[in-house]
Order: structure tokens, then sequence, then C-alpha cells
């Protein structure tokens, strides 16, 4: 299983009836902390029930629905996709390589 690192956290508190829906979340991850929510896929005859504790990792492309069962709770945690992580990692690298410069001496003539 491949380890993903969450870009971050979105909090969520969904009235009983009350719906969210989410375009091409493939990966994000929808964990319940308090009540029930009714997830469902487009083209995916899987209904999922999570409640208190559980969560789901959304693996299809496409309109994701989650639905509130009860007054709901949750996070949906969005991964970081590789585009994002080399990006970060770049950043990185140049802040360090211009502050090492930032210090070396200019010499004078």
């Amino acid at each position: 299983m491949a380890r993903t690192t969450v870009l971050h956290t979105q909090r969520s508190a969904l009235q009983r009836r009350q719906s969210l829906v989410l375009a091409d979340a493939v990966g994000t991850v929808v964990a319940v902390d308090r009540g029930s929510v009714w997830i469902t896929q487009e083209r995916d005859p899987r209904d999922i029930v999570l409640s208190r504790g559980m969560r789901f990792a959304i693996d299809r492309p496409g309109r994701t629905i989650v639905a509130a069962e009860a007054p709901s709770v949750l996070r949906l945690l969005v991964p970081e996709d590789w585009k994002e992580r080399v990006a970060r990692a770049v950043q990185r690298a140049v802040g360090r390589w211009s502050a090492r410069l930032a210090r070396r001496r200019a010499p004078y003539y």
C-alpha cells in the first residue's frame, strides 16, 4: 500500500439529510468524527455507510455524494499529489541554496 501525504484537512459539519458533493476527489479520505454518513460514488453500485470513528478512501473519479444520516462532523483528508510534493521539495532546496549563497562572502577587488 503506497503511503500518501495529506496536503490539508477540511472539517465539515452536516445536519441530518444535508449533503456534500465532491467532484473528482479520488484519494480523499472521509473520516467521521461524530454521527453517521452515507456515501455514494458515480458509477458505483455500492452504498457506503460510516459511523463515528470510521473512514473511507474515495476510489473512483467523478461525483461523490456524502449525505448525513444524523447530525455529523467529518474530516476530508485531501492527499498531496506527486507534482505538489516535487514542487515543495524544489522550493525547499532552492531556499537552502540561496541561504547558503547569502552567507558566502563576495570577493573584494
